[in-house]
């Protein structure tokens, strides 16, 4: 049987056939490395697919040449904001905030606050979202008959810190008269009354937080409350003792629904009696900085939709 090979040609790309291997001489018959015939064909196949493969490589732009260019490219785009500074503008961050504090601007109920990171003495605070900004109707309730919720808090969960924003519209003695009327420890007592599951024989809600001491401000022409509240808290390891209390300081401000019923904005900081020292101060700066700002587009009023949890 004679078999037949073929062979495929590098620069055409034709097929063709080699001679049958009868025909090729014996071992015996000829020195294998002297150059015939078909081996300078092979040869001069070969140097043909080496010269293309050399213009294909010279057409590729150097590595080089490519690391020069995108250094200049990134050099150019650093440049941008110093021509044009007005086109570019940056989200605000933490640093901006002074030294210890960052903030929270939330469009969604429309609020500002600067919250800290350290204590008065320097000691760090880790505080982390446990509840991220929401809406009203989505947000979780601090009692049963959820008129009161948390719309957001931050916690140090090693030295129980917390910071919370809660709303929730007016209720008791507030319902009856206006903002303007209201007095600092009426509005301190109904707020936590209305956070309190606490209740007496009657069933009448009562606070389990006592107010050491109130007042009220006047910032860009709206009343905002200050209320200093001590409250039992659960027996821990640090303390030593059986019975632990809580400090908090919360500031407490009133925006009408889209029916006219007035909300209590609440901003809350507590921690641990013992640690009430070190942080009064940061708590105090924290309180200043609570505004409710212009409501933008993003704004979802408490009342519109009040039992969508979606």
């Amino acid at each position: 049987m004679t078999s037949v090979w073929k062979r495929v040609s590098l620069t055409s790309g034709s097929v063709q056939d080699w001679p049958p291997i009868s025909s090729l001489p014996e071992r015996g018959s000829v020195r294998f490395n002297t150059p015939g015939k078909r081996l300078a064909a092979v040869k001069a196949q070969l140097g043909r697919a080496t010269s293309c493969s050399s213009r294909y490589l010279k057409s590729v732009p150097d590595a080089t040449e490519n690391s020069t260019m995108l250094s200049l490219s990134r050099r150019a785009l650093s440049l941008v904001p110093l021509l044009f500074p007005t086109i570019i503008s940056r989200p605000s961050t933490a640093s901006e905030v002074a030294a210890g504090f960052k903030e929270l601007n939330e469009p969604i109920l429309a609020y500002h606050l600067e919250y800290p990171t350290e204590t008065a003495s320097g000691e760090k605070l880790s505080m982390n979202f446990s509840r991220r900004p929401e809406k009203y109707s989505s947000a979780a309730p601090l009692s049963p008959d959820a008129r009161q919720r948390i719309v957001s808090e931050l916690i140090d969960l090693r030295r129980a810190v917390t910071v919370s924003v809660t709303v929730g519209p007016a209720s008791g003695p507030l319902r009856r008269a206006t903002p303007e009327e209201w007095d600092a420890e009426t509005v301190a007592e109904t707020v936590l009354v209305d956070r309190s599951t606490g209740r007496v024989t009657n069933g009448q809600r009562v606070a389990l937080n006592s107010v050491e001491a109130a007042s009220k401000e006047v910032r860009d022409g709206a009343p905002y409350f200050v209320y200093e509240h001590v409250s039992q808290g659960a027996p821990n390891l640090s303390s030593g003792r059986l019975e632990s209390f809580r400090h908090a300081l919360a500031v407490t401000s009133v925006r009408p629904g889209m029916d006219g019923t007035q909300y209590l904005y609440t901003l809350n900081l507590s921690c641990p009696d013992e640690l009430w020292e070190d942080l009064e101060p940061c708590f105090q700066k924290a309180v200043s900085s609570f505004r409710l700002v212009q409501t933008t587009n993003k704004y979802i009023p408490p009342d519109k939709d009040p039992w969508l949890f979606f």
